[in-house]
C-alpha cells in the first residue's frame, strides 16, 4: 500500500490509478525492453504536448484573460474567442501530456496504467465527451458516488436527476472551492440531463447531423472552459459579454492579428493533434522500417526541442497540479 501511494508517476496528477489496477503488478510485474521503449516514447510525446503546445497556448489564453477588467487594454471579440480556443487546447494538452508522461514512466518500471484520454474533442455529444475526457475521474465518480446513490436504476426520474446533480456538484467542488468550478459542474449537469432525456447522444449515421452535433458539443465545451479558467464569476461574465459582442468591444484589432500571426502554427498543430488523424498516419508510416527510423528521429528531435524550450523558457506548471 505504501508503494502504491508513493509511486511518483501518478502521485500528484494524471490518471487516478486505483490500487486494484496495480496491486498484482507491484508484486509480479515484469520489466522488459519493449515496455521500457514504449514508455520512453510515450513520455517524449507527453513532454512535447506540454512544452510545445500547452505552454504556447497558455501565452495566448493568459493574455486574453489579462485584458478582462483591466485598464491596460481592451479585449476584442475575435481575441476573446482566440483566447477561449487557446485555453481549450491548453488544458487538453496540459493534462493529457501529463497523463502520457505518467503512463510512460509507469511503463518504464513495468506498470501498465489505464488510458485517461480518448480524443475528447471529436465527441458528438456532451455524454460522449465525458466518456473520453479524464476517464479515470469519470469512472471514480461513477463507481464511488453515482452507483452507490442508485445510478439510473431508481424508481423515479426525479431521483435519477438528483443523483446526477450530486455527481456533477461534487465534480465541480473536486476542482476547487470556487463558484466558477461549481457553475462549470452544474453546466454539464444540465446538458447531460437534457441529452439523457431527449436521447440526443444516440449514435447517428447521418454525416450532416454528426457535424452539427460536433459543433454543438465543442461550443458548450469551450463555454465551460471559459468559466473554468476565469478567476471569478465577474470575470467570466465580462468575458462572455465580449465573446458575444455585448458592449462596446471592437470586433477585431491589431492584437488579434498579431497573435494569430505568431501562434497560427501552434493552434493548427493543436487542432490536428487533438484528433486521431495524426495517430493513424503515424501507425501507417511505422509499418515501414525506414519510416520507423524517421518516426523515432522525429520524436528525438521533438524531445530535444522541448528540453531547449524548458531551459530557455519561463516556468509554466501543470494546470491540474492546482486541483
Amino acid at each position: 500500500m505504501g508503494l502504491y501511494i508513493a509511486f511518483f508517476p501518478q502521485l500528484i496528477a494524471g490518471p487516478i490509478v486505483r490500487y486494484e489496477t496495480v496491486a498484482e503488478q507491484i508484486q509480479f510485474r515484469k520489466e522488459n525492453f519493449q515496455d521500457f521503449s514504449e514508455g520512453v516514447t510515450r513520455f517524449m510525446i507527453g513532454l512535447s504536448k506540454k512544452v510545445l503546445l500547452s505552454n504556447s497556448m497558455a501565452t495566448v489564453a493568459d493574455f486574453a484573460y489579462s485584458l478582462v477588467g483591466n485598464d491596460g487594454g481592451q479585449l476584442s471579440v475575435c481575441m476573446a474567442w482566440l483566447g477561449a480556443i487557446a485555453y481549450t487546447l491548453q488544458i487538453f494538452f496540459d493534462f493529457s501530456g501529463y497523463s502520457d508522461m505518467a503512463i510512460g514512466l509507469g511503463k518504464m518500471f513495468g506498470f501498465h496504467f489505464l488510458e485517461n484520454f480518448d480524443y475528447p474533442y471529436i465527441s458528438r455529444s456532451i455524454t460522449e465527451f465525458w466518456r473520453r475526457w479524464h476517464i479515470s475521474l469519470g469512472s471514480w465518480f461513477r463507481d464511488y458516488v453515482y452507483i452507490p446513490l442508485g445510478g439510473s436504476r431508481v424508481d423515479t426520474h426525479l431521483r435519477h436527476i438528483l443523483n446526477l446533480f450530486i455527481v456533477w456538484l461534487g465534480t465541480g467542488i473536486w476542482h476547487g472551492a470556487n463558484w466558477t468550478f461549481i457553475i462549470w459542474g452544474l453546466l454539464y449537469f444540465v446538458l447531460l440531463v437534457a441529452e439523457k432525456f431527449t436521447s440526443f447522444d444516440t449514435e447517428s449515421n447521418l454525416r450532416r447531423t454528426n457535424w452539427l452535433k460536433h459543433i454543438y458539443t465543442m461550443f458548450f465545451v469551450i463555454m465551460g472552459w471559459v468559466v473554468f479558467r476565469a478567476e471569478n464569476l465577474h470575470v467570466a461574465t465580462e468575458y462572455y459579454q465580449v465573446m458575444f459582442g455585448v458592449g462596446d468591444a471592437p470586433f477585431i484589432d491589431d492584437t488579434f492579428i498579431e497573435y494569430i500571426r505568431q501562434y497560427a502554427v501552434y493552434i493548427g498543430a493543436g487542432i490536428l493533434f487533438s484528433m486521431p488523424a495524426a495517430k493513424l498516419v503515424g501507425k501507417r508510416l511505422r509499418n515501414n522500417w525506414f519510416m520507423e527510423i524517421v518516426y523515432m528521429a522525429g520524436l528525438i528531435a521533438l524531445f530535444m526541442v522541448s528540453v531547449s524550450f524548458i531551459v530557455k523558457g519561463s516556468y509554466n506548471p501543470f494546470i491540474y497540479f492546482n486541483f
